[in-house]
């Protein structure tokens, strides 16, 4: 009976303290820093097998980049620094483009420790500078490329009678009979997804200059991070 009481008295003194834990406590709290974390080991397991981002890096891969203009497209092996593969230089502004980042920096802060991001450009980090340039240079390319990109989620998205919402643009959902757009108005849906496709890029625009002249004034230290990240992976900012 003593050991069986002892037992008793020890699972009520656990139970007691466990309560306690759970409810003397201001605030929820969080994990320790301190310990050891099951952080994916592969860059494959960053993201999850329905991630949206994976539909931007299968779109882009089945591209004919060369055939739609883009710059160093058919370039082959050579010697001296190689340029950024476009492919991956365009699945970064696409994704720029689907969540809004209105800015060559911001992406370029974005690609050093957004998990998509990473996962996307397999680690490459490109600076800002070769950010703006590849836009500049490839920039009728890229429209076409984006509204194309826009188009296919549309028409993946016919199902379940939804609307479907990319960039402020609304796509209806539902392929029933009634619902099909005429050439008409697609065409006109097309036209008002080129306009905001090239807003889009303007304000880009707008933005680097925005930050350029704000660095050039004295607050240079805000970009060290993205400095220090971009440096890691290229040594020389710029794209050939």
């Amino acid at each position: 009976m003593p050991d069986e009481a002892g037992q008793e008295w020890r699972a009520f003194s656990r139970a007691a303290c466990t309560i306690c834990f759970m409810t003397n406590r201001t605030f929820k709290s969080g994990e320790s820093r301190e310990q050891p974390s099951l952080f994916p080991p592969r860059i494959e397991d960053y993201v999850g097998p329905d991630n949206p981002v994976r539909a931007i890096d299968s779109f882009v891969n089945v591209l004919d980049l060369a055939k739609l203009g883009f710059r160093h497209a058919d370039r082959r092996a050579g010697v001296g620094q190689p340029p950024y593969d476009p492919s991956d230089l365009l699945k970064l502004y696409l994704y720029g483009y689907i969540n809004q980042i209105r800015s060559s920096r911001r992406l370029e802060r974005e690609a050093c420790r957004n998990l998509e991001l990473i996962w996307l450009l397999k680690n490459l980090k490109p600076g800002y500078r070769t950010i703006a340039s590849f836009r500049k240079e490839n920039w009728a390319a890229l429209k076409t490329a984006n509204r194309s990109f826009v188009l296919l989620l549309r028409e993946l998205s016919l199902v379940g009678g939804t609307l479907v919402a990319v960039d402020g643009a609304l796509f209806h959902g539902n392929a029933s009979k009634d619902s099909i757009f005429t050439r008409r108005k697609l065409a006109k849906q097309i036209a008002k997804l080129d306009q905001e496709i090239e807003d889009y890029g303007k304000s880009l625009d707008a933005n680097d200059a925005t930050e350029a002249r704000q660095r050039a004034v004295g607050s240079g230290d805000g970009n060290k991070g993205g400095q220090r990240c971009r440096r890691q992976n290229e040594g020389v900012d710029g794209q050939a």
